[in-house]
């Protein structure tokens, strides 16, 4: 297993073809990966998995090192995370070397950004007579909700409140129930 290779100190916004392309100089791969962070730009690090040793020992040879964009990118085989890593002398008893699936770009939850209407919409303003606007940021026990809950900017949940609790006043929307 000394065909995967670990690719570091790589410029941030090289992308995978330029990876394939300086590995194809080298010898045939298998896959290459780049870490990526969630919002998908380069962690500075990537894996590459070459088809034998001996392409792997020519890439570690002829590309390590090599300037990239500026930054001489650094080529080793990869240890992976197992008792590879273990100091001289120390044994792991009983673990068996497991194999590591290959790092996948997935993003498990997207996060849903609540956009602050009264940006999207110049026309749209805040306005105590404007019950039923006002009324989309009141819970169903009649409280006012949380920007969390809204997607208000702090100023525009600052004149919501203010509007709500002046309509209230003025008996144009009930209080709290």
């Amino acid at each position: 297993m000394k065909n995967k290779l670990f690719i570091s100190n790589l410029d941030f916004s090289i992308t995978q073809d330029q990876l394939e392309d300086i590995f194809n100089e080298v010898g045939n791969f298998i896959g290459i990966v780049i870490a990526t962070d969630k919002d998908s730009r380069s962690r500075g690090f990537a894996f590459v998995e070459m088809k034998d040793e001996e392409s792997a020992q020519k890439a570690v040879d002829v590309l390590n090192n090599r300037e990239i964009n500026g930054r001489p990118m650094k080529v080793s085989f990869d240890r992976g995370k197992n008792q590879d890593n273990l100091k001289a002398g120390e044994k792991a008893q009983g673990q068996v070397k497991e194999q590591l699936p290959p790092i996948q770009r997935m993003q498990l939850f997207k996060k849903k950004k609540k956009l602050d209407p009264f940006i999207d919409d110049p026309n749209l303003t805040i306005d105590y007579r404007d019950v039923i606007l006002l009324s989309k940021f009141i819970s169903e026990k009649g409280k006012i909700l949380s920007r969390k809950l809204t997607g208000l900017t702090a100023h525009n949940q600052r004149k919501v409140a203010k509007a709500i609790k002046r309509s209230q006043n003025l008996g144009l929307m009930a209080f709290n129930k």
